[in-house]
Order: structure tokens, then sequence, then C-alpha cells
């Protein structure tokens, strides 16, 4: 009986131990709106991989491989800016990393693995006077009454 449940034991640690994981931070909470892992068969990048696992979860998007620029019905476009002074503006939309680092470069350029941890959250660019002068902040900090006026 202690062998059949430490078969059990290490098929369970094995099957998940070999899936890249995806999560979801939105523009409210730093806690995950969304996250899951899946299995990797081939060669994937973040942006297919991303793909992949709305698709598979019946998540709204819109984007590509090549990035996102709505997850969950966030607004885009104009509808995603915030105006705080003749000077200062916020701009929001997705970001993402892997095991932790941000890799600047497009979603279908970056290539993951099994064991890898891709993250996107809801972040914004700071624009003051001419110049933007921060990136990928994630909106959650700042409590943004344009996304959390339900707090």
């Amino acid at each position: 009986m202690k062998t059949i449940k430490l078969i059990l034991l290490v098929l369970t640690i094995a099957s998940n131990s070999y899936a890249a994981k995806i999560s979801f931070i939105g523009p409210c909470d730093s806690k995950p709106i969304f996250k899951t892992q899946i299995k990797i068969e081939d060669e994937i990048s973040v942006g297919a991989f991303t793909v992949k696992a709305l698709e598979q979860n019946d998540i709204p998007f819109k984007g590509s491989e090549g990035g996102m620029n709505s997850i969950f019905n966030t607004p885009i476009g104009l509808d995603a800016m915030e105006v705080l002074s003749d000077t200062e503006m916020l701009s929001h939309g997705w970001c993402y990393s892997v095991n932790g680092v941000e890799p600047r470069v497009f979603t279908s350029n970056y290539i993951i693995e099994d064991k890898d941890e891709v993250l996107w959250w809801f972040g914004h660019a700071r624009y003051i006077e001419g110049e933007w002068v921060s990136q990928c902040i994630p909106t959650h900090t700042i409590d943004s009454e344009l996304f959390c006026n339900d707090k």
C-alpha cells in the first residue's frame, strides 16, 4: 500500500512539475485574477502560450501572439489613458515577465519552456512634461479610479 501511495505521489509531482504557468494580475488587486498551467509539447512563444491559455479558458482578449491590447475586457486606446494634469498622464496596458524578468521584446519573440512562469499584469506608463518617465508599473499600486471605482 505504501508503494502505491508513493508511486501516485511521484506521478502527481511529475505531472505538475513539467508545465509552464501563467498568471494575470488586473488593475485593482495584487492577487492574480486568473492562473493556470499548461504542458508545453513543442517550442512556443510567450504570445502563443498566452493566446492558448486565454482561448482554452474562454477569457476575452484583444491581441495576438505579438502582444496583448486587452485581457478580461480592459479598456484600450484613449479609454486606457488617465489625464492627471496639463503636463502629466498615465497610459495603461498589459505587461509581462518570464520567471520574474521583463524581457523587453515582443511576446512572439520570447520562447518559453516547461517550468517557466509567465506573469501578465495591467500596468501603466507615466508621461510628465513631454517625457515618458516610467513604464509597466502595476496599476493596482495607484488605486486608479478609472478602473477601480467600486472600491
